[in-house]
């Protein structure tokens, strides 16, 4: 029997290697933001287009999770496709609350498992679950060979460490026969590693942050080393961006204090390329080091009051870019190579005041793509009306208490700019637009009730309204989008999947 099994796990293994060499499946949806850079757009995505949404795309199912309402994780769930679970492959989409994790059949809508993380040591007022699973491996078989000497063969898959031998981080890649990991911050500031086919420990939590019951707003991860930061008056826990490296059998632990300035933005650090990891603060955004040292940042000037966003970032001919909050409800385009030049007040490009009172809204946001023609787009969920100083090229009627925002990146005789493109019809409480294949996704959040809305990309147009098929309003958390779904949560803990109906 043992024999048999082994077979089976080793063929199971064989057949997902195969699956990953040909590159991710579309479907990934692994930190806040969607990737490392947050920049909320779904590059993989097929199924999902202008045209098919508007002919085809409607409420799929829904799932309630838990008892009552829950707290918010101030996350989306986050997706994983291809697992191979005791029922075999799966599409999972992991979501949170205050304290417990949820893993969901992102095809049927039926939970296959869920981890309680009851703290009796960690105060209620603030707590909550922040998620990053392990990065998907991808072998790229069609790459052009390197030069030299023909790389040795790959070793066969390791056997499953003993459990005395496991430990957070240890078994990088799913070594551990597709054992893969998901790691998860709790309240009492424990990491653990839960094995995301099962929900199991893989392995005894590590302490990661000291002083528990204080809300953490995000995980993002870069090789093994994961951050997150804390704050916004929970609890009395200072604003702090915190790393924790589990790469090594010490687990350092990296911090950054931005002493007398708060922190902004609910979905954590954003990460170059380099490694560099980007914060919001209320004076401008910060650059931050491996060691979490301060290495750039940027002041606008004047300073003014700064939306609630968080950085994304940006590749565009070849530079890295950074949107974030300006001065006074502006939004600013930087480049990661020094941000706002030599006196750390000038700007690639500003726009004008988006919102005067410069409101910091929980829900503000930012996100970015690169239309099929290349140009670069960023987008912005804004909480209340937009200045009417600000001329959009195209326009949905009033909105007096929140909408999505476009602007196009252009460059006229070396200056580069953010042009006003569109603003999207009224919503109330918008949450972090989220974009697919030439869609933009805008979640209203409302009182009564949320409406899920699909935009044209370049001009706004809507495409698609859910109407009255969400039965309540929205929680503090965004959109997740993968092959061909839409995925959020309601302040009553249900999850919502809408999308393109697969072929059976």
């Amino acid at each position: 029997m043992r024999w048999h099994l082994q077979r089976l796990v080793l063929a199971a293994c064989l057949l997902s290697g195969l699956a990953w060499a040909q590159g991710p499946p579309r479907g990934f949806w692994t930190v806040p933001g969607n990737d490392a850079a947050h920049t909320s757009w779904q590059k993989a995505e097929t199924e999902i287009t202008p045209e098919t949404v508007s002919k085809d795309f409607k409420f799929l199912w829904k799932i309630k999770l838990g008892n009552g309402t829950a707290k918010s994780s101030f996350s989306e769930p986050l997706l994983f496709p291809g697992l191979i679970t005791g029922r075999g492959f799966k599409d999972l989409a992991f979501l949170a609350d205050a304290g417990t994790l949820y893993a969901v059949d992102s095809e049927l809508g039926e939970l296959v498992w869920k981890k309680d993380f009851q703290s009796s040591s960690a105060p209620k007022a603030c707590g909550n679950i922040q998620l990053v699973p392990e990065a998907p491996q991808v072998i790229h078989f069609g790459a052009p060979r390197p030069a030299g000497p023909r790389p040795a063969a790959p070793p066969p898959p390791a056997t499953p460490l003993p459990r005395a031998q496991r430990r957070v981080g240890a078994a990088a890649g799913g070594g551990y026969f597709s054992l893969r990991g998901i790691y998860v911050l709790t309240s009492d500031g424990y990491i653990h590693e839960q094995i995301m086919a099962t929900g199991l420990d893989y392995a005894p939590p590590v302490k990661w942050l000291p002083a528990p019951g204080g809300s953490s707003f995000g995980l993002n991860m870069n090789d093994k080393v994961v951050y997150t930061f804390t704050g916004s008056g929970c609890q009395n826990v200072p604003d702090q961006v915190w790393s924790i490296d589990i790469n090594t059998p010490d687990y350092k632990v990296g911090t950054y204090k931005a002493e007398k300035l708060s922190l902004a933005g609910v979905t954590g650090p954003a990460i170059g390329t380099d490694g560099t990891a980007y914060v919001a603060t209320a004076s401008g955004p910060v650059a931050l080091g491996p060691d979490l040292k301060a290495k750039d940042w940027y002041t606008p000037s004047p300073a003014g009051k700064m939306l609630n966003a968080s950085p994304v970032m940006l590749t565009y001919k070849g530079k890295e870019l950074i949107a974030a909050a300006g001065g006074d409800g502006s939004l600013v385009l930087l480049d990661s190579q020094s941000l706002g030049g030599a006196d750390h007040h000038t700007p690639l490009a500003q726009t004008a005041t988006l919102a005067k009172s410069a409101r910091r809204g929980a829900w503000d946001s930012l996100a970015g793509f690169q239309d099929k023609a290349g140009a670069l787009w960023v987008l912005a969920s804004i909480s209340g009306p937009v200045d009417t100083g600000v001329k959009f090229a195209i326009t949905d009627g009033p909105a007096p208490h929140g909408s999505i925002v476009a602007f196009k990146l252009e460059e006229t005789d070396g200056k580069t700019s953010l042009t006003p493109a569109w603003i999207s019809r009224d919503l109330v409480n918008p949450a972090p637009p989220a974009i697919a294949n030439g869609v933009v996704f805008a979640l209203e959040g409302g009182h009564a009730h949320a409406t899920l809305y699909a935009l044209d990309a370049g001009t706004g147009k809507q495409l698609y309204s859910s109407g009255d098929a969400i039965a309540t309003y929205g929680r503090l958390g965004g959109m997740s989008v993968g092959d061909g779904h839409v995925f959020f949560t309601t302040h009553d803990n249900t999850l919502y999947s809408f999308g393109i109906p697969l072929e059976h």
